[in-house]
């Protein structure tokens, strides 16, 4: 690692330190002697891996380059990206996509559709989002249209955890069963750390611990980076305090909620929304609702202790 790699490391996690912190008290030093950790520069963000399973490194190694190659799909910044070639292809009829594009605006769509337009990945600058209703999905030809003229699509609310649960995959595929995956401050836990029930997720400025298995946990804020959440209602930044942290089964639904959450406020959450969502402000938790019940579990809470 170079010195200038490092550096950025220890200043990007200080600054994002404040979304999630997955920690644990490990148990024998023998249970943890196949254990890696790695981190790689990758959709802007850091994404670090700690993998417990025969050849761990190598495996975290293939996990990066499947988070790489989604970002070559996914990227609204890469002009070579599927994703842009698509964006160019407004107004002028359906286009064949990959599994993984047709996928997420797939999940995309269903968040869109659950919290009444406040998730909406259809982008405008300064103005309200055209509306993913103007994207239409062709489930047999795994085709897509953008039904407007100048109508972009922009992942970013939902893009890294999706990339998150094709990590896990690749993980699963190479022997790997227990895992933590910190991307850019979402996290998704893969079964339990050895000698241990579950990994402990920090939600940092408050005294919450989450214990999870086999989950992701995505948390929105505007603390980090004012104004970047945006209601596409409106077009304007979603003027809120606090946070809102989600915990799901996959990480493109923990993703994509917990930006809708933050949106709505919890208290115009959709009536349906079962599982675990936590409103934070202040340190203070405001409300938890429960809902989503085939994508979200409920979780054990503790103290953390000072």
């Amino acid at each position: 690692m170079t010195p200038f790699f490092a550096r950025y490391l220890k200043c990007h996690f200080n600054r994002s330190a404040w979304l999630l912190a997955a920690f644990f008290l490990p148990g024998p030093g023998a249970a943890w002697a196949d254990t890696a950790t790695r981190a790689r520069f990758l959709m802007g963000t850091v994404c670090e891996i700690t993998a417990h399973g025969p050849d761990a490194g190598r495996a975290i190694e293939a996990a990066f380059d499947e988070i790489a190659r989604l970002e070559q799909t996914m990227s609204l910044f890469k002009e070579d990206s599927e994703l842009s070639a698509l964006n160019r292809r407004s107004a002028m009829g359906p286009t064949r996509c990959s599994t993984d594009l047709f996928e997420i605006l797939h999940v995309a769509n269903e968040v869109h559709r659950f919290s009444q337009g406040a998730f909406d990945p259809t982008v405008s600058a300064g103005r309200p989002a055209p509306g993913f209703s103007k994207v239409r999905l062709h489930e047999n030809e795994r085709s897509v249209e953008l039904a407007e003229p100048r109508l972009r699509i922009s992942l970013d609310g939902i893009g890294k955890g999706y990339a998150l649960d094709a990590a896990a995959r690749v993980l699963a595929r190479k022997g790997v069963r227990s895992a933590i995956l910190n991307f850019g401050g979402q996290v998704l836990a893969v079964g339990t750390p050895p000698g241990l029930k579950a990994w402990e997720v920090a939600v940092a400025g408050t005294a919450i611990v989450l214990k999870v298995r086999d989950r992701s946990v995505s948390t929105s804020s505007q603390e980090e980076q004012a104004g970047h959440i945006l209601d596409p209602r409106t077009g304007k930044p979603a003027a809120r305090p606090g946070a809102v942290t989600v915990i799901a089964s996959d990480g493109a639904r923990a993703d994509a909620w917990s930006t809708a959450l933050f949106v709505l406020g919890v208290d115009r959450a959709p009536a349906a929304f079962t599982g675990c969502a936590f409103h934070f402000q202040g340190g203070k938790v405001l409300a938890k609702t429960r809902g989503c019940a085939p994508y979200f579990a409920d979780q054990t809470t503790q103290e953390r202790k000072p």
